[in-house]
């Protein structure tokens, strides 16, 4: 398959190099450029049976193959990410994603060689799912961890910390990767007292939903006949298909979703969409992580809904961390924060400390080069964007940064020289060529 993409005039193909998606909501699709991967603009959408905008480009106003996939797009995408300087290699999600290392139980299998997640304390039990079934607002990793290091009979705190929004009512829920939260809210789980979770409507091993007739005795398990037969007509069969209606999806666009609320009533589904009040962890951190967590889960939130407010409260909490215990994300999150009050300065500084930490992420480097160059140090903004494409070669961002620097400064040779430096490694890129 090819995905060839006409904008402006300009036209961009790349083969595509892998399908992403189980299909029943739909397909994205990945393209290569060395050793690094982008998403195609275009995803297959099986609710219409055709072809849409991929998720996350819907708000550009130029499309191009500009999307990079990083380790966090993968964690839940692929079972294991293998990375060389020539070329990134995928490979499926394998048995190790719900039951943790297999080899042994490959060579000798009995009881306790293996990680049953049924078998496991509730917490434990939930975090298998909730590692790519729970999206919420946003997540935060612990100091030192990376997306690869959650394993099954952990608690996800160990690794990582979730947090979901507060709102008025339930219907925010309704994401795309959100049925757990949505679980969370119905009469049925809490109930339960922990007795319902995935695995008690879902088999992992056959069809990834159980039939008509098995999820209408799960419920009669807990719902008597009498009480039903009281409310429904002996045609009316189906529980999920009126109870976990199919929803559109809040964040993706063409997506249909199933309500994991298991409303009472059918009609209370479509709920409008509260406001959002506030937002809280999942499972509270760790106590010594817990300012960290949530000064960086309010940044993140904050620099993706653009809200100065949002960035302001992120501070609060991140600047009162002690110098000694900053690590590389909360020193690069303060840079940004004191950047976009205009606070140059001292957002090199924080960034300076980052990259001290982390210096091979190109990411702080380019918040560098940004911060120099407005700090009216064009040369050291050089050297920073320059760092940042040494690190990420691929990555349009710096070049565009080095190229608008090198036309401040009128240094027009050297800005036609960075676009064709760009372009002779992706020559595909239509951004890159409506610049020129």
């Amino acid at each position: 398959m090819h995905h060839t993409l006409r904008e402006h005039g300009l036209l961009a193909d790349y083969p595509v190099a892998y399908s992403i998606g189980y299909g029943k909501v739909g397909r994205s699709y990945l393209v290569e450029s060395g050793n690094q991967l982008f998403q195609s603009p275009a995803s297959y959408y099986t609710s219409r049976s055709g072809w849409g905008v991929s998720p996350g480009y819907e708000d550009e106003t130029i499309l191009d193959f500009s999307r990079s996939i990083t380790s966090d797009c993968l964690s839940c995408h692929a079972g294991s990410i293998q990375q060389s300087p020539a070329e990134t290699k995928l490979t499926p999600i394998s048995c190790d994603r719900c039951h943790g290392p297999t080899e042994r139980h490959r060579q000798q299998p009995f009881p306790g060689s293996i990680i049953n997640p049924a078998k496991l304390p509730v917490r434990e039990r939930d975090s298998v799912c909730e590692q790519c079934h729970l999206e919420g607002a946003t997540v935060v990793l612990n100091p030192g961890k990376s997306w690869s290091d959650f394993h099954p009979g952990q608690r996800l705190e160990q690794v990582e910390t979730q947090y979901v929004y507060e709102t008025g009512s339930d219907a925010a829920s309704i994401k795309a990767v959100s049925q757990a939260e949505q679980l969370s809210l119905s009469a049925c789980w809490r109930g339960s007292k922990g007795k319902l979770w995935c695995g008690t409507c879902h088999d992992p091993h056959g069809d990834p939903a159980r039939g008509t007739r098995q999820l209408k005795q799960l419920c009669e398990s807990c719902h008597p006949d009498a009480l039903v037969a009281s409310n429904h007509t002996s045609a009316q069969d189906d529980c999920a298909s009126c109870h976990m209606p199919r929803l559109q999806s809040l964040d993706i666009a063409h997506a249909a979703v199933t309500d994991h609320r298991i409303r009472k009533r059918p009609s209370e589904a479509g709920s409008p969409v509260p406001v959002v009040m506030s937002m809280r962890a999942w499972h509270d951190p760790e106590l010594q992580f817990a300012q960290r967590a949530l000064g960086l889960a309010l940044f993140q939130t904050a620099k993706q809904n653009r809200s100065p407010k949002g960035l302001l409260a992120a501070y609060h909490e991140l600047s009162h961390i002690p110098e000694f215990q900053r690590d590389a994300p909360v020193s690069a999150a303060l840079g940004y924060i004191l950047l976009s009050r205009g606070h140059a300065d001292d957002a090199v500084e924080c960034f300076d400390g980052a990259l001290q930490q982390s210096p091979r992420t190109a990411e702080y480097w380019l918040d560098l080069a940004v911060a120099q160059k407005a700090a009216g140090n064009p040369g050291a903004a050089i050297t920073a964007f320059r760092k940042s494409i040494e690190q990420a070669p691929r990555d349009y961002r710096p070049y565009l940064g080095l190229s608008t620097l090198y036309k401040d400064i009128h240094d027009t040779q050297q800005d036609s020289e960075v676009l064709r430096e760009f372009l002779l490694l992706t020559p595909n890129s239509i951004l890159a060529r409506l610049q020129r």
